[in-house]
């Protein structure tokens, strides 16, 4: 039973801007196929394309997106619609069954149109082809059966297993038929998923709430362009104690409240390493800028919670710039981590980065606390100025690019100094 009024499938065959958008993106994704010429040109130069490392990479892109289909983001329903439902003859499972087939549908969708991309540009035989044909499949069974039940302890490091699978794909060359009896073995690792825990379709209507809360926190920030509202919150450290509140013991705890998104770092650096392997005209500095970026910015959150709220930073009493020392220090300590983790997976790949990448965790540690110290929005005076594309907001684009125009900077500087 739908809601009277919902549009079906987003709207995008109802002629608003969803059909326009969508045809748009389709049309622009789609003449890529077209001129596969220039794109091997500029992904893999005048090198010969290796296809192990390319196979490598489409395993870790659907390893990506396992990890992300396991966050649960589509198990929500609004409190009205719940309400609506406990009296009228649908089951508010089938609701989120849907929208778990429509996000399956969207990971399944981006990666297979990565790996097409990826073989077709790289001129792929038919035995690539069906190896990448092999792991799309068998990654999304897993996905699904996965994501369909409830969380179970440790299955965030099923998708791991699958990245370092990829790693060992592209270090030891391994070759498409083996890439075929691997992802025959993702689909066997499934069935203890499947079987495990309940239902997600099941969730209480706290679960479901709190999902939907997520949601209009999401929408809200992207509406509003003020992506620092989707910061990760902290979660409980145990014992861990605040009685005594300092900057150095709040950052602490603020880094080990979000030690779940330490997964998510490690899937990143070993993406990092595999393509590097895969794509050798993308310098060294721009791949380990952009995964430290997005590795350790989950890490400086607790800066910009304290950040965009001063009442907290009055409770506390410690000077604006001693905060960002400290947490600046902790974050510090994670991006040297994360670059030791870089540093074990580029020696088990067989490859190396040059001086200047490593150079871009710091410059990333730099920008995340440039980007979280941001001040909130300011919508007064947008500033808008003509742009062949249209007006443009110059002033909430300045606002909004804070932290990441440091990063941009920094890694094409260091991508020039090699």
């Amino acid at each position: 039973m739908r809601i009277p009024g919902r549009k079906r499938f987003g709207g995008i065959f109802s002629g608003d801007t969803a059909s326009f958008v969508f045809l748009f993106g389709f049309g622009f994704l789609f003449t890529a196929f077209f001129h596969v010429d220039g794109w091997r040109q500029a992904v893999y130069g005048s090198a010969d394309v290796d296809f192990p490392a390319v196979l490598g990479l489409l395993t870790l892109c659907c390893a990506v997106g396992w990890r992300g289909l396991l966050r649960r983001g589509f198990a929500w329903v609004e409190p009205a619609e719940l309400t609506w439902l406990d009296f009228a003859p649908a089951d508010r499972g089938r609701v989120v069954t849907l929208r778990l087939l429509g996000a399956w549908t969207g990971v399944v969708a981006v990666t297979g149109y990565l790996t097409a991309l990826m073989l077709a540009v790289g001129g792929a035989g038919l035995d690539q082809w069906r190896a990448g044909i092999a792991v799309v499949a068998a990654s999304a069974v897993a996905a699904f059966a996965s994501a369909r039940r409830t969380a179970l302890r440790f299955e965030a490091a099923v998708p791991l297993v699958l990245a370092g699978f990829g790693l060992v794909v592209a270090a030891f060359r391994l070759g498409p038929v083996t890439v075929q009896f691997a992802a025959a073995g993702v689909l066997v690792a499934a069935l203890p998923l499947a079987l495990g825990g309940e239902p997600v379709s099941r969730a209480g209507r706290s679960v479901l709430v709190a999902g939907w809360a997520g949601r209009v926190l999401r929408s809200v920030a992207v509406t509003f362009l003020d992506p620092m509202m989707l910061l990760p919150p902290s979660a409980p450290v145990g014992r861990f104690s605040l009685r005594r509140p300092t900057p150095l013991r709040l950052a602490v705890a603020g880094t080990l409240g979000r030690s779940r998104y330490a997964g998510a770092a490690v899937l990143v650096g070993v993406a990092v390493v595999v393509a590097h392997i895969a794509l050798p005209t993308v310098p060294g500095a721009v791949l380990v800028g952009i995964g430290a970026y997005v590795a350790l910015t989950p890490f400086g959150a607790g800066l910009g919670e304290l950040w965009r709220n001063p009442g907290r930073r009055r409770w506390l009493g410690s000077a604006n710039r001693e905060l960002v020392l400290t947490h600046g220090l902790v974050l510090a300590a994670v991006g040297l981590l994360w670059a030791a983790l870089l540093a074990v997976v580029t020696l088990a790949g067989g490859t190396s980065f040059g001086s200047g990448a490593w150079l871009a965790v710091p410059l990333s540690v730099l920008s995340i606390l440039r980007t979280v110290t941001r001040t909130a929005v300011d919508y007064a005076n947008p500033g808008f100025v003509d742009t062949p594309v249209g007006p443009m907001p110059a002033n909430l684009t300045r606002q909004l690019f804070r932290g990441l125009d440091l990063q941009v900077v920094g890694m094409v500087v260091l991508s020039a100094a090699v």
